[in-house]
């Protein structure tokens, strides 16, 4: 697990995130300008919506619907500039990671520094 170093605070813009389980179905929507590889999504079971990676979507059939491949949650981290994060996984430009108190979130990765 890589250790990083917080260079730039970052605030959660989604309190309320997408969370999806591997084969739930969603609606598949734009593709993020500013992240490539990011859809905005809505969840058919619960109504949520959020940033899902392209790289966990099938192909959207013709009603635009796309399955999920894998257990996936948007939740994104409130992090402070000098907080200590482990890095799980790097994905189209932000990182999932785990705070020394156990939380788990996205954050993108500007933010960072590798120690």
């Amino acid at each position: 697990m890589k250790q990083y170093k917080v260079v730039s605070s970052h605030v959660s813009n989604y309190p309320d995130p997408i969370v999806l389980k591997k084969n739930q179905e969603v609606y598949y929507g734009e593709e993020d300008t500013q992240f490539p590889n990011w859809i905005f999504c809505k969840s058919i079971t619960t109504g949520k919506k959020g940033w899902v990676p392209k790289q966990i979507l099938t192909s959207p059939n013709t009603l635009g619907i796309a399955k999920v491949s894998k257990d996936y949650s948007a939740h994104e981290l409130t992090i402070d500039h000098g907080e200590i994060l482990y890095g799980l996984e790097h994905l189209n430009d932000w990182t999932y990671c785990k705070t020394k108190s156990g939380e788990f979130g996205w954050i993108p990765t500007f933010c960072l520094s590798a120690i």
